[in-house]
């Protein structure tokens, strides 16, 4: 019997291990011109996509943001160049709307432990900002003109 409970704690053991470091590979680096980003929870791959939590991006490439919890909604809003972009994003919605036009988003934003996840791309490219893609190490690169 002791052999059994010291077998099953050592696979236990192992496959939390495991589950650990899948899930830091599975967390792409965020670069914002050139620095990487910290963020408070970290940021993951949904069917190829790279979900980050809302605040951060959207304070990162200097727009406002609002939240309206009773229909669980971001709308982001930046100024740039003498126009105004907004960005209204839904929970589990794949409908997002710039500057009130729809747009269908490959993945929806998402909250995972109280925290809402929005598509990076989406969010970063829709306040005018440009967006890369770094196979070779995972990564996101995001360059401003602010």
């Amino acid at each position: 019997m002791k052999k059994l409970v010291a077998s099953l704690l050592t696979a236990a053991s192992i496959f939390t291990f495991s589950a650990a470091c899948l899930a830091d590979a599975e967390s792409p680096a965020v670069y914002l011109n050139g620095q990487q980003m910290t963020f408070e929870a970290a940021p993951f791959m949904e069917n190829d996509r790279t979900l980050v939590p809302m605040r951060a991006i959207f304070e990162a490439v200097k727009s406002t943001i609002q939240w309206d919890e009773d229909t669980n909604t971001v709308i982001g809003v930046k100024e740039k160049n003498g126009e105004t972009n907004f960005v209204t994003l839904q929970i589990g919605s794949v409908t997002a709307f710039l500057n009130s036009s729809p747009v269908t988003l490959d993945v929806p934003p998402v909250l995972v432990n109280d925290r809402t996840f929005v598509p990076l791309r989406f969010v970063v490219e829709s306040l005018g900002e440009k967006v890369e893609w770094d196979d070779a190490t995972q990564s996101v690169l995001i360059t401003t003109t602010d």
